[in-house]
């Protein structure tokens, strides 16, 4: 089952690998990924993250993963989709915002240097995995 999140996905052409992601990338760009951490809503917050990685396994361990913050009120609609660890994830970089990630509170593993942000815009495509 597949579930959109603002506005429709890209088309197939515009994907870029998350190993090169980076402030200078198009925002007319997006991400196919899966889910590999979830950190929950906080409503004090009112924020929700997500470690997405790269599809394909082989790809993860060379900058493969980026982490991906939303706030406000896409912080809301991802919470509320039902998202879980294992989903398949296409991500516009439309609207989002761009933070070097601290080397104290990196997430284990290799990931782009960068962590991405949303806020009130959104544009996100969630396949959910059947068990």
């Amino acid at each position: 089952m597949a579930e959109d999140i603002g506005a429709p996905a890209p088309a197939s052409d515009s994907f870029i690998p998350i190993a090169e992601l980076q402030p200078s990338c198009s925002s007319a760009k997006a991400i196919r990924s899966v889910v590999a951490l979830l950190w929950p809503y906080s409503a004090s917050n009112k924020s929700i993250t997500l470690l997405l990685v790269e599809p394909d396994f082989r790809l993860r361990r060379n900058k493969g993963q980026v982490r991906v913050e939303f706030h406000g009120s896409s912080a809301k609609e991802v919470a509320s989709s039902g998202i879980c660890i294992g989903d398949e994830v296409v991500l516009s970089l439309e609207s989002g915002g761009w933070e070097r990630e601290e080397a104290g509170l990196r997430t284990p593993g290799t990931g782009v240097d960068w962590k991405l942000s949303f806020g009130e815009k959104l544009s996100m495509q969630v396949c959910y995995r059947d068990f």
